[in-house]
């Protein structure tokens, strides 16, 4: 379980960046019950490696969601 600014640091961009991404939805963490934060998994964690590595090969975030789509049915 990670945390906003854990999540960052091991895929290497910033917690903006995250939550900019938890907005979209393309990421979907829990809430941790005793504080409300946001806690991500290591699903998570892979989506956004995976979500970081389609940018850079120029997916758009539209691309990219219908990719997540496609595979979650």
């Amino acid at each position: 379980m990670y945390t906003v600014s854990t999540l960052a640091q091991l895929a290497d961009t910033t917690p903006a960046t995250v939550r900019f991404y938890t907005r979209l939805g393309l990421l979907k963490p829990n809430k941790d019950p005793r504080n409300g934060y946001k806690i991500y998994t290591r699903a998570d964690k892979d989506r956004l490696n995976f979500t970081i590595s389609a940018k850079g090969l120029g997916f758009t975030l539209a691309e990219i969601e219908q990719i997540f789509d496609q595979t979650q049915k």
